[in-house]
């Protein structure tokens, strides 16, 4: 291993899991060399002016510079403010369980939080832009930027070291209701000073309630599309004007409405197996392959069902459409997917019989 070039043994620590590499770094000087750029491939900035701190020390490492980091991520949050030391100890978040905490400990912990809430209310639109600059800077080789908040997995704490020793020091954590749309606009007038960066992603984790009613859609915009809504892990209820194809991580989400899309059967029968749906609705919906009846029928067997409440499904895009826009023809569908010894009530279009009459 002594004998290996710098290049090859950076090869191999571009592979080590994260904490193998820290031990590959303690093995020596060339060790620690080589793996700083393995290290700094993927960073996290927390939103704070002791972390901008923090990161300015980073850049000056005898062991390498920050032009490796590909990606880095940005977590933003809203810290609470009180007005007093009863309020902040009465209504906020200890961050001290299972310890004893003492007077002397409290108010030390009380005088941190001010500092720090002093320190954070000093900011402003234009010294931020100035913040996110020179952070920006430091990474010249930047394909990929994500910007989150800092809850990014709900009810779970960020595993982020200065985060942990923040809520550790002023024992509070920032609030669930916050949105990144301030840091945003305070990010976006400086991104031009990236010249290498290639994608942009930011999470919206607090947001539980999405409709897009004007989607642009076409070949080639799936996976954009598919990136815009996995920044919404939140959801718990979606109202969209196409068909949202990717692998979202929505865990929580309950009610979903798909309107004017076309979308071949299997495909929407996937969508409603993965999530745990509570009612799926479906208006003006075409397939473009497959059909309806057996979809239905895969639908009745799924445990849990979602309620499935339809208007106007097509079958193709060149035929009439099914207009369950009425109470008879949608307790007939409720009726077929509550009993499963009930046939098909619906005649086929391509029969001379009305739509929506009773099977024989």
């Amino acid at each position: 291993m002594e004998t290996l070039p710098l290049e090859l043994l950076g090869a191999i620590a571009l592979n080590l899991p994260i904490a193998d590499l820290r031990h590959f770094r303690l093995l020596g000087r060339r060790y620690a060399d080589a793996g700083f750029p393995a290290l700094v491939r993927e960073l996290s900035f927390l939103n704070t002016l002791d972390t901008a701190d923090a990161l300015q020390t980073l850049s000056r490492s005898p062991y390498g510079s920050l032009g490796a980091a590909r990606h880095l991520t940005i977590y933003d949050g809203a810290w609470p403010v009180a007005a007093s030391q009863e309020e902040w100890a009465g209504q906020f978040l200890f961050l001290c369980s299972g310890k004893r905490c003492s007077p002397t400990a409290t108010q030390l912990a009380y005088h941190r939080y001010e500092r720090f809430l002093r320190q954070e209310a000093s900011r402003t639109f234009e010294t931020d832009v100035q913040l996110f600059r020179t952070v920006l800077a430091y990474f010249p080789s930047l394909r990929e930027l994500t910007l989150s908040h800092i809850h990014a997995w709900w009810m779970r704490y960020l595993d982020h070291a200065h985060f942990r020793d923040l809520t550790n020091s002023i024992w509070v954590i920032p609030s669930f209701e916050s949105f990144v749309a301030e840091a945003m606009s305070r990010l976006l007038p400086v991104l031009g000073t990236c010249s290498r960066l290639e994608r942009l992603n930011y999470r919206f984790n607090t947001i539980r309630h999405l409709c897009l009613n004007a989607i642009l859609v076409g070949e080639g915009l799936e996976s954009s599309i598919a990136n815009f809504l996995g920044a919404f892990p939140g959801l718990t209820a979606l109202a969209i004007k196409t068909f949202p194809r990717g692998p979202m991580r929505w865990s929580d989400l309950q009610f979903c409405d798909i309107i004017g899309t076309w979308v071949p059967e299997n495909e929407l029968f996937s969508f409603t197996k993965r999530y745990p749906l509570k009612r799926l609705t479906l208006k003006e919906v075409t397939l473009t392959s497959g059909s309806w009846k057996p979809f239905f029928n895969r639908a009745r067997e799924l445990q849990p069902r979602p309620n499935i409440v339809c208007h106007g499904i097509l079958y193709r895009r060149d035929e009439q459409g099914w207009p369950i826009e009425d109470a008879v023809s949608q307790r007939l569908l409720d009726w077929f997917l509550t009993n499963a010894e009930i046939p098909w009530p619906f005649s086929d279009p391509d029969d001379d019989i009305s739509i929506f009459s009773l099977s024989p």
